[in-house]
């Protein structure tokens, strides 16, 4: 089993709350969850005509950080959101 929680980086390290996100129950379904949380607010800040650059910067400062818990025995997942949101913000930018 595995949980994707999440944070709202706007919100002081100090005050940050972890909130689950769902349970999934393998690897590629939390996965593909987190992806989903970055993606969908990178895509809205380069609809509105951000840069991949900016919109990366966007969701860094005021996003949903999320981060995959591996619970129950199962192996962890290697998960970087930092280093995912600038890869997809590019991608994504290309697409545009």
């Amino acid at each position: 089993m595995y949980a994707v929680v999440m944070y709202d980086a706007s919100d002081a390290p100090s005050e940050r709350r972890v909130v689950t996100h769902g349970q999934y129950a393998s690897a590629a379904a939390a996965l593909a969850a987190a992806h989903e949380v970055i993606e969908a607010h990178l895509s809205l800040s380069l609809t509105a005509g951000l840069s991949a650059v900016d919109a990366y910067e966007e969701w860094r400062q005021s996003g949903d950080v999320p981060s995959i818990v591996a619970r129950a025995g199962v192996a962890p997942v290697q998960f970087d959101p930092f280093a995912f949101a600038r890869t997809r913000a590019q991608e994504l930018h290309r697409r545009a």
